[in-house]
């Protein structure tokens, strides 16, 4: 046969055990490394996708929702309980829309800072003003919250003081409401008691006309 025919696969295998030790641990390192060069494409691959998907969200791709929302938490509503029940309890400040998680126990009202930016505010207060409210059997909490989602450390902090601040703000509304009540009701029943003292009839006067007062009490 002719050295130049090809070598079968017994005579290739026989010839591969011939190699040295250090041609063998050669072929193994060369196989490593093309290896971790292969994920380490791959690794840079996904990143530039992610950053690709990242840019498309920025720049108003796929998911991205326009225009400024406000977002109040509203929690320990019972679990049957409905988006349009929601909606009737919070009928004063009107959200713009109601995200339930009935299996959570927990909603969301978003109010829409675009589509009314005067009024937002006071809306807002209105809904915070009815903290532990009663909704059917339950005594709802309902509090501010901030974006982003999760429970670090930073989120939890940012939502414990705006919700002490709120809850100030709650406390002096409330006392305000309650003083300026009561002042209406003592305006009304000063105006109601002069308006009955004006409508009463005048005493006719024992003392004859034309006379002084003390010399009358002299004639009397």
């Amino acid at each position: 046969m002719s050295e130049e025919q090809k070598l079968t696969k017994k005579q290739l295998k026989a010839q591969q055990f011939k190699k040295s030790k250090d041609e063998r641990e050669t072929d193994k390192e060369d196989k490593k490394r093309k290896r971790e060069e292969e994920e380490k494409q791959k690794l840079e691959q996904d990143q530039t996708s992610k950053k690709k998907r990242k840019t498309r969200r920025g720049k108003g791709g796929k998911g991205t929702k326009k225009g400024n929302r406000f977002i109040v938490f509203v929690g320990n509503i019972g679990r049957e309980t409905t988006a349009s029940q929601l909606q009737a309890h919070f009928k004063a400040s009107s959200p713009d829309h109601i995200r339930m998680r009935q299996d959570k126990g927990i909603a969301f009202l978003e109010f829409d800072g675009d589509k009314d930016h005067k009024n937002i505010q006071r809306r807002m207060d209105v809904a915070l003003l009815q903290h532990k409210t009663m909704l059917g059997d339950r005594k709802i909490n309902v509090e501010l919250t901030v974006g982003g989602g999760g429970n670090s450390a930073t989120r939890l902090e940012k939502l414990r003081t705006k919700n002490d601040k709120l809850d100030i703000e709650r406390n002096q509304r409330m006392a305000k409401l309650i003083s300026d009540s009561r002042g209406n009701k003592k305006t009304d029943q000063d105006s109601e008691s002069n308006g009955a003292e004006k409508n009463e009839p005048k005493k006719p006067s024992s003392v004859p006309a034309g006379i002084h007062p003390d010399r009358a009490r002299f004639i009397k």
